[in-house]
């Protein structure tokens, strides 16, 4: 117990060795919680088993080492992480495809970028604010942003850049804090004004 503390710790604090001796520890029950769900679902197993991983790493620097079992909290995490994307892809399967929502090839022409997913010209507010998180990124990054924009899963964005769907997550992560900090500056623009 005391060995887990002291691991938990180090990994928080941002030891390299720490983390990789964390991700060991936890691999065998990431992984079987992930095919759990998987067999239950339909839903492949690498996917969950990547937003378990996001969510332990998500959820490391918030654990209480001093309260109740630290590896539980992360593997509660863990579980959440893979409940709530299982929810939003059957959600996800079961929108309705309504005929205003299809573009036509004239669309897709206006369309920004090469996505027909994209914000179209006419939501000029929209493609804006993704113009402008664009600028903020790599060109790694805009590529992922690219491939989560046409709806695809980080395996699959992996697996057109030629890399892991963890490298995949680690830039997602840079992704969400370009937009939290572009949001924050649009909040703090508008409170000054």
């Amino acid at each position: 117990m005391d060995t887990t503390i002291s691991l938990l710790t180090h990994a928080r604090a941002g030891n390299a060795v720490a983390q990789d001796r964390l991700r060991e520890t936890l691999r065998p029950r990431l992984e079987s919680l992930a095919g759990y769900y998987a067999s239950r679902t339909g839903m492949d197993s690498a996917d969950l088993l990547q937003e378990a991983w996001l969510a332990v790493f998500e959820a490391l620097p918030t654990v209480d080492v001093t309260v109740g079992t630290p590896t539980q909290f992360l593997l509660k995490h863990a579980r959440w992480q893979i409940l709530d994307h299982i929810r939003w892809n059957k959600r996800r399967s079961h929108d309705r495809i309504d005929d205003m929502m299809t573009e036509s090839i004239e669309a897709e022409d206006q369309a920004f970028g090469h996505s027909a997913s994209r914000p179209s010209s006419g939501d000029v507010e929209t493609l804006l604010f993704v113009q402008d998180l664009e600028r903020r990124l790599s060109k790694r990054q805009q590529a992922i942003l690219h491939g989560l924009m046409e709806g695809c899963t980080w395996r699959q964005i992996g697996d057109e850049l030629g890399c892991t769907s963890a490298n995949v997550a680690y830039h997602v992560r840079g992704i969400r804090q370009a937009y939290a900090e572009m949001v924050q500056a649009s909040q703090s623009g508008r409170a000054g004004n």
